[in-house]
């Protein structure tokens, strides 16, 4: 049996390959798992569905961690504190790892091919580059996989698709996960034996996506442009950092930290706008990131099909519209940077748009009607396909592992 793993900045799912073929792995009946890890006091901790399920059984006194795979490039983050015990990056992806393979019904071993982005998000360069498969490795090693090969993400989805096929194409692989964007070009089919011509990618995707919706829309309503009055009676602007935390996912558990405890409590004391300004110290107080995820997220998912939608966050009393003709002008420098890479992918590859057979379009963000234009517009509607977007890299990833290890 060979596994693949899909460690995912937002989901992640596991598949198996032997001779009977590829199939996923059930975790707990789901084909995939968010990537969150719950900590509670005296020691508790969950993750994926489970750990959903806990954070709305104890209404969030815990601390809730996403997004923990976008911190693998920096060098600034190194270790956390949580609830008194200190904890790694690789310690934390060690946790997740293991339960994922304790909700498996199958026992999957000690070594797997593992998906990884053509460039970490946040990675500058090729040492940043190392860090991430470094501690990447070392996560593995602690949960238990101690034989790892890691393979770009879209080839593994490039996987899935040629395993359909019963000729050969030329395909541009585009895989939209929630931290990065990568494309790959690979000939694909019966005898091309899925030649990489070129990858490329960049730390654009759903997670921006969510983080612009993030700026325009829920920020102002959380007091950011405001001000407040200081120890010393004079004005000074509320801190903006707060701000950039709160539209990066795996960046809002952090602010319930003591020290931004305290400070946020400064600022509350003094506040202009108190009322918007609560909604701040409580969504961090009350740990609502997953709230507050589910509802941008959810209303990102709604303008696929509506032209507006809703951002309600119940918990702090907040019901904000959201119109897809704003959502596209907010990620339209996004799609530019990614029309970018792909320009020099199809470059590096030596074709054009019209040289190409198929784009098979993966990951969640695939789904955003913007980005499915900009393909369209490139390569042509008819020559776009999907499908399991949350699974594609997976069952590609458990293919790739069977031809390495096929007893």
């Amino acid at each position: 049996m060979a596994v693949g793993i899909d460690f995912g900045t937002t989901n992640s799912a596991v598949a198996i390959a032997d001779r009977d073929g590829v199939r996923l792995v059930p975790l707990q009946g789901a084909t995939h798992w968010r990537t969150v890890l719950y900590f509670e006091q005296g020691g508790g901790l969950t993750a994926g569905a489970p750990a959903i399920a806990r954070y709305l059984e104890t209404e969030g006194e815990g601390r809730l961690l996403q997004s923990i795979k976008s911190h693998l490039a920096s060098a600034a983050f190194s270790k956390t504190y949580i609830f008194g015990r200190r904890w790694t990056l690789d310690d934390m992806i060690a946790a997740y790892l293991r339960q994922l393979r304790a909700a498996s019904p199958i026992d999957l071993g000690n070594r797997c091919v593992v998906g990884r982005p053509v460039r970490y998000w946040g990675a500058d360069d090729a040492e940043d580059d190392e860090r991430a498969l470094g501690r990447m490795r070392e996560a593995l090693a602690k949960g238990g996989f101690d034989e790892v090969v890691f393979e770009y993400e879209p080839v593994g989805a490039a996987a899935r698709y040629a395993a359909r096929l019963d000729h050969d194409e030329l395909l541009v692989v585009a895989d939209f996960g929630g931290g990065t964007t990568d494309f790959s070009v690979i000939r694909v089919g019966p005898d091309a034996r899925g030649e990489v011509l070129a990858n490329g990618g960049i730390g654009i995707s759903g997670d921006a996506f969510d983080a612009r919706v993030i700026d325009a829309v829920v920020a102002p309503a959380l007091g950011r442009g405001t001000r407040y009055r200081d120890e010393l009676g004079g004005e000074a602007p509320v801190p903006a950092w707060l701000y950039g935390h709160l539209r990066r996912w795996h960046y809002l558990s952090f602010l319930k930290e003591e020290k931004t405890m305290r400070l946020l409590e400064r600022v509350a004391h003094g506040a202009l706008e108190p009322a918007r300004f609560e909604r701040l110290v409580r969504l961090v107080d009350e740990d609502l990131g997953l709230v507050l995820h589910r509802s941008v997220e959810g209303a990102k998912v709604r303008l696929s099909a509506a032209p507006e939608v809703q951002v309600a966050l119940e918990a702090i009393e907040i019901d904000l519209p959201v119109t897809r003709a704003g959502f596209d002008s907010w990620i339209e420098p996004d799609l530019d940077a990614i029309d970018r890479v792909l320009e020099d992918v199809l470059a590096r590859a030596g074709i054009v748009a019209g040289d190409v057979d198929r784009v098979f379009a993966t990951g969640g963000s695939s789904l955003v009607p913007a980005v499915r234009g900009r393909l369209a517009a490139r390569f042509g509607e008819d020559r776009l396909v999907g499908g399991e977007e949350l699974t594609s890299v997976a069952w590609g990833l458990a293919a790739r592992a069977y031809q390495i290890w096929p007893d």
